[in-house]
């Protein structure tokens, strides 16, 4: 089977709007350039503004420094057991008990969701394959 060939009128390494924006003149890119000479000073201002006890001068400072935590997945132990249903009364349980943390409650719901969901779409197939399978015999190779 022969391929078409790729016809664009965009050659690679070409603009598509040569005479578009030039760089560096976003307002964004202009306010740097217009800081940038006094930048080393307004640093040394927060700092000491952070020293001084400064909140505000503070978190600035470490939300820059220090990356924002990101809840992460402990280790679960549930049991797995019996319907999708039963399972997902285990899991609300869990959390209502205080075993899990409600953040793990919910990303175990989903899991169990998305489970749900694929056996679900597994059944219609199976059911449209067993309908084909009576309607049309003669297809089946």
């Amino acid at each position: 089977m022969a391929t078409k060939k790729n016809q664009t009128s965009f050659k690679p390494g070409t603009s598509a709007n040569p005479a578009g924006r030039p760089a560096g003149t976003t307002p964004r890119a202009k306010f740097r350039k217009m800081i940038d000479p006094d930048l080393p000073g307004i640093v040394e201002v927060l700092v000491q503004a952070a020293k001084g006890g400064d909140v505000g001068a503070i978190k600035t400072i470490l939300d820059r420094l220090i990356p924002a935590l990101k809840p992460t997945a402990a280790d679960l132990s549930l049991r797995t057991t019996g319907s999708l249903a039963e399972q997902g009364a285990n899991i609300i349980k869990a959390m209502m008990t205080g075993a899990i943390s409600p953040d793990a409650a919910k990303t175990s719901l989903d899991v169990l969701t998305g489970q749900s969901k694929l056996v679900e779409q597994s059944e219609i197939v199976n059911r449209l394959n067993e309908l084909e399978a009576l309607l049309c015999p003669a297809s089946k190779k």
